[in-house]
């Protein structure tokens, strides 16, 4: 079994991956690299409660958790832009962001 450090070398590149993945708009290799990530985390999390964790390896752990930070809102626009196509494939108009805006935070200069 590789020791925590070679896991988390390998969660830090699995997670790059992804981001590129997720830049690249490959959202079927996102999700098989997430689990080969989750694979790695389980094997962390079973090697820290071994050891202390140190504080570089804290570090790096951190640096993966800004970096999911960056993928989760890169899905996250992936699913208003695809919530956003289908609404608009039913209702054939295309729903406008300012007009949402407006809505959202009340029209007091509306236009008649």
């Amino acid at each position: 079994m590789p020791n925590r450090a070679e896991c988390i070398a390998d969660l830090i590149a699995a997670t790059d991956q992804m981001k590129q993945a997720a830049l690249g708009d490959d959202w079927e290799l996102v999700e098989r690299l997430q689990k080969r990530r989750r694979v790695l985390v389980e094997r962390i999390l079973e090697q820290v409660g071994k050891l202390d964790l140190t504080g570089e390896d804290a570090e790096r752990l951190r640096e993966v958790r800004r970096q999911e930070a960056i993928i989760a809102a890169l899905a996250g626009a992936r699913r208003q832009a695809l919530s956003e196509a289908i609404a608009q494939t039913q209702t054939g108009v295309r729903v406008e962001k300012s007009r949402r805006m407006r809505r959202a935070y009340g029209d007091t200069d509306r236009r008649r």
